[in-house]
């Protein structure tokens, strides 16, 4: 049994809590949060747009409750400390975590720059615990399949691939931190890096990105849209953003045309993958069960079983979604495209 302590339990720290407890190898034995409501389980009716399934309010019932985060990472109980705290707090706690001989899941983007990744990364090499960052669509079903295509040439070579994620700004947000883009980083960070993350995941890291964007709200870039380049006849582009007034609903959504198909995704269909092949059958294949959140923590809790480092998302993959998002908001600010440093 894998002991975790959760620090934030607001609208992801709540999911994470739901699927902890559908997990019969994890138990949640500690929470911490600064609002004291929340530790009474008292929870904001609202839940993140996507795969929420802790409903409302939490049973904290022989859970240790800590105000202080510290606390929490120094309660022997613990083994696992998943940090679903604002970005901006993401490097202080997950390197004291880990520096407590604590593996770490932490929500994604990994950090607000590159500075703070560098200095988890360097806690994860001096300390050897395991670190994971919740980049959860390399765990959603539908994208899954869309990669094992894209690696299989099942279809031929790929021509163009469109990926979209928009909605309205989260309104779960302590203190409206989503809306302040020096606590987020906007939606190019927070919310759009879904995205680049997967094409990093099924490209590499392109030569190079061309965006525009715009902000409306938050002081940081609030909608944007990329060309990935890298250098060859196909074309990858993302669009990203929660611009969008309060009733519209959150989508996300990907088309990718090969050589002898088109599949297609939207999170707001059903069915929500469909293949169109150039014979002009239509085929809808049947999509494994599980969500991204629950697939993707899981994941992480089998490597801590079996005692080994993540694969599917390794810190650094982490810290390269950061590295491209960082470009495509200079290429939005310069008005230019932006290289991609490999490194």
């Amino acid at each position: 049994m894998i002991n975790v302590g959760i620090i934030g339990l607001g609208g992801i720290g709540k999911m994470h809590f739901g699927v902890y407890k559908k997990n019969s190898k994890s138990k949640v034995v500690a929470v911490s949060d600064v609002n004291v409501k929340k530790l009474k389980g008292l929870q904001s009716p609202a839940g993140i747009n996507i795969d929420d399934p802790s409903g409302g309010n939490v049973d904290l019932r022989d859970i240790a409750v800590y105000e202080k985060a510290d606390d929490l990472i120094n309660d022997p109980q613990v083994k696992l400390v998943d940090i679903t705290l604002p970005t901006f707090l993401h490097a202080g706690y997950a390197i004291k975590a880990l520096q407590a001989g604590k593996d770490v899941m932490c929500e994604k983007p990994m950090a607000l720059n590159l500075k703070e990744a560098d200095r988890m990364l360097e806690a994860v090499k001096k300390t050897g615990q395991k670190l994971m960052i919740g980049h959860c669509i390399r765990f959603w079903p539908e994208y899954e399949m869309l990669r094992k295509i894209v690696k299989s040439d099942r279809f031929g070579r790929l021509y163009s691939a469109t990926f979209s994620r928009i909605g309205s700004i989260p309104a779960w947000g302590w203190q409206n931190w989503f809306g302040k883009g020096k606590l987020s980083g906007g939606a190019a960070l927070d919310l759009h890096i879904h995205d680049t993350d997967f094409i990093n995941w099924c490209f590499g890291l392109p030569k190079e990105v061309s965006s525009a964007g715009m902000s409306k709200t938050s002081g940081a870039i609030d909608h944007i849209v990329t060309n990935y380049r890298y250098g060859k006849n196909v074309q990858i582009t993302a669009e990203g953003g929660w611009a969008f007034h309060p009733t519209f609903p959150f989508r996300m959504s990907f088309r990718a045309i090969f050589e002898k198909a088109t599949v297609e995704f939207n999170s707001s269909k059903k069915p929500t993958l469909v293949i169109h092949t150039a014979r002009g059958k239509r085929i809808e294949p049947k999509i494994p069960s599980g969500g991204g959140f629950q697939r993707e923590i899981d994941y992480f809790l089998g490597c801590i079983r079996k005692n080994k480092k993540p694969e599917i998302v390794t810190p650094e993959d982490a810290r390269d979604a950061v590295k491209v998002v960082m470009a495509e908001i200079e290429s939005v600010k310069k008005g230019k495209p932006v290289p991609v440093d490999k490194e």
